[in-house]
């Protein structure tokens, strides 16, 4: 029986990394069960089988992707007491883990149109993050005028534009918000 579980896990576990792996290369809209049980190397009955239904599929291929490339936590980073410090942290660990995890978050992006249950699923474990974060930098630099460019700081479209178009580094981007406000803050 534990055996049976043991394989069971393994064969969602291979199919979530299939799907994640598709829905970094070519994106969700364009990934299906065929191409899924083929990398996962199992047959389709086998992923139907496993995840019920497309929403399940997608629960499992993001917390995949949560467990290879984990959001980070801003709990640490409210332990810095200067304002500028930490949001230099912050946005550090934050634009690595854009790094790491571009080819899928920009593929999510362009298909959230397409696949609604996709969008569903992985914004709201995003956006609970990116609340947190956002709130925890923003600490110490009270005043309405400063919650504008801290929004755009941590959204992931403004960074690729920054990163990829303006071919900015990601310390340089990180250093360019704290510029910006502290600049705002003494305004």
């Amino acid at each position: 029986m534990v055996k049976r579980r043991d394989k069971v896990e393994e064969t969602r576990r291979r199919i979530a990394k299939a799907t994640y792996e598709l829905h970094s290369t070519v994106g969700p809209a364009l990934t299906t069960i065929a191409m899924v049980s083929e990398r996962a190397g199992v047959p389709r009955q086998t992923v139907y089988r496993s995840f019920g239904t497309q929403v399940e599929l997608f629960r499992s291929c993001i917390a995949f992707g949560l467990e290879m490339h984990p959001l980070p936590d801003p709990t640490p980073w409210q332990s810095i007491t200067d304002p500028g410090e930490r949001l230099q942290v912050g946005l550090t660990q934050l634009y690595r883990w854009f790094e790491a995890s571009e080819p899928v978050l920009t593929n999510v992006a362009r298909d959230f149109g397409a696949v609604q249950e996709a969008a569903e699923v992985a914004q709201k474990p995003m956006s609970e993050v990116l609340q947190r974060i956002h709130a925890t930098l923003g600490h110490g630099w009270e005043g309405s005028a400063v919650a504008p460019l801290l929004s755009l700081a941590v959204d992931f479209a403004t960074w690729k534009k920054l990163r990829r178009e303006q071919g900015m580094s990601s310390r340089a981007i990180a250093e360019m918000w704290l510029d910006l406000i502290r600049c705002r803050h003494h305004t």
